[in-house]
């Protein structure tokens, strides 16, 4: 929350934190695992009291290594210094069981780390606040529940949230003086997937009312535009079932990959009513499918493989998208060749231009036009030939809306947590191993800090040290039971000796009862404020192997980050992570491995290809792929959008459907009745058209993966109907 004035900040954040949290504390699980706005004296005085507790276990290394050089004046004159100090902040509730103050250098030690918060935000009124440029900053921190995860449905918890700060905002007693600033995944989730859907489906929307119309205005009959429209509703509607079933649940993105469907089955449906329309020879639906069949069925075959070699990528959303349009696809292909030729014939045999469409009139300059797109393609390969190759950064998938960007950028300012998006992944076999694992890391974190003089980190065992640490610090706090005696006489608790020595044998009867006691990660009586700050530091067991992680702040630099790569090579079960560039390495690779199944498509597709034409044809029907990728990636590189994942997966779509357009041409051609070419060329270009508008059209997308699938499409498949027109035509 942002206003100017604290209580007018305080005041919003305790109004929303009521909406959600009941009298009881207990939080609305339908949007919050957890929520947290209040810090009290309770929780400080639970922390302190756990501290005190387990003080001989958890000392810190510098007053473990003054114990352990014997040099346990210097502690007993510290804990001194900070009682009779002139400026004494200490809190010496614990003091007569505590006259060493040890549990008050572990409190020191883990605010100083900034362990709890891991922000620059500092305890108000009972909430943590800060103040930067004229203005107060109260922090809400929240778990979003599974069931508030849902990024569209009523108990989306960004959505709700959205409403009732709305709400707030606009309240008589804030007059608009509170800001709300918001940062987090999931708000970037719920913006990036409401853009994508609005877009889609305003794009899809308007796509098909042009389609319709103009099936309407070539047709002239609402039975051709009425069929079609059922034919591709009922196959999306098979492809999203068919998904369910897989998959139990669908991506955002199976659905823009999915708008592939209805380009292609509206193909089908344009080849058999085109013909259907204007072929004289067809008299009847079952010789319009005759006509049409070995050319659909060959093209149907060829764009299914493409599909089903989608099935094999490591990567769940390509499986869904494989499963999507196989379906659907094989939907729309039995609903043209089963059902369409049970469709009443059209009384007039005629279609709007369909003459103006044959290309055999100058075929010498028909075949010079995929020659100069190739030569206009290798140009531009090698004019940016330091552009070309694969290259993937998901940071490029994304694009923040100004104001979402502002928000971000005022957190980044305002909390200063300072983690860069890298850490390591520590994994052990055991608890005890994976806490000696954290521990051995934060001993090379904490002198290379000390080396750079910046950043700090947070690990487990900040908080919870391995057994073996804690019987270390154990055995080195009994060097204090030599002088305990004393210390109780400096600090004024006894008159007489005896007094002294029974004080003395208190303490270290204390001492011994905790021998052998040990805290762990998972111990009931940990305080809440110290599992909180574990929460996202602590994995836990995943079969049968421990995980942990460890967050470096504030040393996010390319010199860190080598270094921290450099360190994890070389110990067993450390790992250091780059999100963004490790997993932009993943989809190098994942991006590669789809090249070579596209080139495993392009083999089998050929092969079939050789049992139904002579090879000159084959060889003409294989140009189409090899010319569509060397212009999609010329138009890429002109677009300056690298050769990543996105594009390379739209080419194995383009890859079907461009093979569609060279098979109709070719068998438009083979076919004794030539006088039908001008009708089969329409109906290819009708098909192109449709597809353009139903799925090219994605191009004008501001979603990124959105508009470079659709831009690669309509590239592609615009290079396919020129090429396959030129190329197959006589």
């Amino acid at each position: 929350m942002k206003s100017p004035s604290f209580e007018s900040a305080k005041s919003a954040a305790e109004k929303l934190y009521a909406t959600y949290v009941g009298e009881g504390g207990s939080v609305d699980a339908d949007f919050f695992d957890s929520l947290s706005l209040y810090v009290d004296a309770q929780a400080v005085f639970e922390i302190t009291a756990w501290l005190h507790e387990n003080r001989f276990m958890i000392l810190d290394s510098e007053t473990q290594e003054l114990l352990n050089a014997g040099e346990v004046q210097v502690v007993a004159d510290d804990a001194l210094s900070s009682v009779f100090g002139a400026f004494s902040f200490s809190d010496l509730s614990y003091l007569e069981e505590d006259p060493f103050l040890l549990s008050e250098r572990s409190v020191r030690r883990i605010l100083e780390n900034g362990a709890l918060s891991a922000t620059s935000m500092t305890l108000r009124d009972d909430v943590l606040a800060c103040e930067s440029d004229g203005a107060f900053f109260v922090l809400i921190r929240g778990v979003v529940s599974e069931h508030g995860s849902s990024l569209t449905g009523k108990k989306s918890t960004v959505k709700n949230l959205y409403e009732r700060c709305d709400e707030i905002f606009h309240g008589e007693e804030n007059e608009g003086q509170v800001e709300f600033i918001f940062s987090g995944v999931p708000f970037h989730s719920y913006e990036n997937s409401s853009s994508a859907q609005l877009q889609i489906s305003l794009i899809s929307g308007i796509s098909l009312v042009l389609i319709v119309s103009l099936f309407l205005w070539i047709f002239r009959s609402l039975l051709p535009a009425l069929v079609s429209a059922f034919a591709v509703a009922f196959s999306c509607g098979i492809g999203f079932v068919s998904t369910l079933l897989f998959f139990r649940g669908i991506h955002v993105l199976t659905f823009v990959f999915g708008t592939t469907l209805i380009g292609t089955c509206l193909d089908y449906s344009i080849h058999y009513f085109v013909n259907w329309k204007a072929n004289a020879a067809c008299d009847s639906g079952t010789t319009v499918r005759k006509y049409i069949f070995r050319g659909i069925s060959l093209g149907f075959a060829s764009t299914e493989i493409c599909f089903f070699a989608l099935f094999f990528a490591p990567f769940p959303l390509l499986k869904q998208v494989s499963v999507f349009l196989f379906t659907g696809l094989a939907s729309a292909y039995l609903s043209v060749v089963a059902l369409y030729p049970f469709l009443p014939m059209p009384k007039k045999k005629s279609i709007k231009s369909e003459k103006n469409f044959r290309f055999g009139g100058n075929a010498r300059f028909c075949r010079t036009i995929p020659v100069l797109l190739v030569v206009f393609s290798l140009i531009m390969i090698f004019a940016n030939y330091r552009s070309f190759g694969i290259k993937n950064n998901i940071q490029n998938l994304y694009s923040m809306s100004p104001e979402m960007f502002q928000n971000e950028a005022t957190s980044a300012k305002i909390l200063n947590a300072g983690s860069s998006g890298s850490y390591f992944i520590l994994k052990a076999d055991s608890e005890e191993a994976l806490l000696e694992k954290n521990e051995e890391l934060s001993v090379y974190l904490e002198e290379f800090v000390s080396a750079t003089e910046s950043g700090n980190f947070l690990s487990v065992s900040e908080f919870i040290p391995s057994e073996k640490k804690q019987s270390e610090s154990y055995r080195a706090a009994k060097n204090l039971l030599s002088i305990v005696g004393e210390q109780y006489d400096a600090l004024g608790f006894s008159d007489s000796i005896s007094e002294s020595e029974g004080l003395a044998q208190e303490y270290e009867k204390n001492y011994r009862s905790l021998e052998n006691s040990f805290i762990h990660v998972e111990s009931e009586n940990l305080p809440e404020t110290i599992k909180e700050a574990i929460l996202n530091l602590w994995i836990g067991e995943i079969g049968g192997a421990f995980y942990s992680c460890v967050l470096p702040l504030h040393l996010g630099d390319a010199k860190s980050e080598s270094a921290f790569r450099a360190f994890a090579e070389t110990h067993e079960g450390i790992f250091f992570v780059n999100k963004v560039k490790d997993i932009s390495a993943q989809l190098d690779i994942l991006s590669k491995s789809m090249l070579f199944m596209l080139a495993a498509a392009f083999v089998l597709v050929a092969m079939i290809l050789f049992f139904f034409y002579k090879p000159r044809l084959v060889m003409k029907i294989a140009a189409i792929p090899l010319i569509v990728t060397l212009v999609t990636t010329a138009v890429l590189l002109l677009c300056k959008i690298p050769l990543s994942f996105f594009p390379i997966t739209a080419l194995v779509l383009v890859f079907g459907l461009g093979l569609d357009y060279i098979i109709y041409v070719v068998e438009g051609s083979e076919r004794e009745n030539s006088g039908n070419q001008g009708v089969n060329n329409f109906a290819i270009l009708l098909s192109f058209l449709t597809t353009a508008l139903s799925f090219g059209a994605l191009a004008i997308s501001t979603f990124p993966p959105v508009h470079m699938l659709g831009l690669t499409v309509f590239a592609g498949l615009t290079t396919a109907v020129v090429s396959a027109l030129c190329i197959g035509s006589r």
